[in-house]
């Protein structure tokens, strides 16, 4: 098939998991027997240090809003149409104008992959930090545009042929509001090479058991974007109701517009002695963290959505610690403890009792491996599905001929 792949830009650099999963996603469809061309919308931010082994196309969507976008969508479909067999678009930002595309006529068929909310929804807060209110015009235009995409546009989005979710919670989240068609959509979760990050980094089933966990003080380890919602404030109040302190070293990785307000909550508690800010680090480095790490803990995230932080503790075997109910346990299976969601009493009490028992962190430990040796966790596996869901639909419509 001739599949062009449709994504905002490839910044290999600064941009966060989803580039990296979307260049494995098209690589998988290149050796499944595929000519895949990549379009980048946004592509003066594009920044690539190595030649691609597949041929990219540089457009430009000149708006940065909504309607702007989605004709800007619309507008390189049609351009393009007759060169295809198959668009695949990212869902939560394409999908009313390739919508729109197919429902008006648009000869080939497109598949969307949905990985993060729609912008329309609720906003990320941190539970801990003050919210700056809002006016008047803000509220009322934030929920104007979240009635307009659900009962104007979100028709339109129903045109597009194959759905994709990266985890079930965030399916129905976008069945909630309103799209949900007959045909099944694919769970695909994150594609993500696990068995190459582990032989790069020597990770096998019993490199956990092996380093040590006799070791004190045990390390918790949490890094990600240091942005509202992302868990940081309820992982440090947390930490501030655990009794013996001296057990723990907690090292908090990434940088962020919250970053001030986290490092100032470590202050103001007085856990300074206990807490470490590495700051932004390249991600050998960040790897580095996972190896040393004892316990991996994200304390809050959209129930929604998944982590590729959580990912990589999965890869090197960490036992996590997470909320409960999302997309975050989706991921993890029975390979973490769960708390009771934005409970940092509950947290707190997590923590203990992983911290106390060496045999339940080795347990959950090879629960990673076992989750990772499902096919839902299989990168190639869940392409292979997506790319025979592509070829069934052609056949459909050859046949409708």
């Amino acid at each position: 098939m001739r599949i062009f792949f449709i994504t905002t830009k490839l910044n290999f650099s600064t941009s966060g998991g989803s580039v990296e999963e979307f260049d494995l996603m098209i690589r998988t469809l290149g050796e499944l027997g595929n000519e895949v061309s990549v379009i980048t919308t946004f592509s003066d931010l594009n920044d690539i240090k190595e030649p691609l082994p597949y041929k990219l196309i540089e457009e430009q969507i000149d708006s940065a809003h909504l309607l702007g976008i989605q004709k800007g969508i619309y507008k390189i479909l049609k351009k393009y149409e007759k060169d295809a067999d198959f668009f695949h678009v990212d869902g939560h930002i394409f999908l009313y104008g390739a919508g729109f595309y197919r429902k008006t006529g648009g000869l080939c068929p497109v598949s969307a992959l949905f990985n993060r909310e729609l912008s329309c929804w609720t906003k990320n807060v941190s539970s801990f930090f003050s919210v700056h209110n809002k006016n008047y015009y803000s509220i009322i235009k934030e929920k104007l545009r979240w009635y307009v995409e659900k009962y104007l546009m979100i028709p339109f989005a129903k045109g597009i042929d194959i759905f994709l979710y990266t985890n079930p919670f965030l399916e129905s989240a976008y069945k909630r509001f309103g799209l949900n068609k007959s045909n099944q959509p694919l769970i695909t979760g994150d594609p993500i090479d696990y068995g190459r990050i582990r032989k790069e980094n020597n990770i096998t089933d019993t490199s956990y058991l092996e380093k040590g966990l006799q070791n004190r003080p045990i390390t918790l380890y949490y890094s990600s974007r240091m942005a509202p919602g992302k868990g940081f404030d309820l992982l440090i109040k947390a930490f501030s109701e655990i009794k013996n302190k001296e057990k723990y070293r907690l090292i908090l990785g990434g940088d962020g517009p919250e970053k001030e307000n986290i490092e100032r909550m470590v202050r103001d508690l007085d856990l300074d002695r206990f807490v470490e800010f590495p700051g932004w680090v390249k991600k050998e480095e960040v790897f580095e963290f996972y190896k040393k790490a004892d316990i991996f803990i994200q304390a809050r995230w959209r129930s929604e959505l998944t982590s590729v932080s959580l990912s990589y503790a999965l890869a090197f075997g960490l036992p996590s610690i997470l909320p409960g109910g999302g997309g975050l346990s989706w991921v993890a299976g029975p390979s973490a403890l769960y708390f009771e969601d934005n409970n940092h009493i509950d947290l707190a009490d997590k923590i203990e009792k992983l911290g106390d028992s060496d045999e339940l962190r080795r347990n959950l430990s090879m629960s990673c491996s076992e989750r990772l040796s499902e096919d839902e966790m299989n990168h190639r596996w869940q392409v292979s599905r997506w790319n025979n869901a592509m070829k069934n639909l052609l056949n459909d419509i050859k046949k409708d001929y």
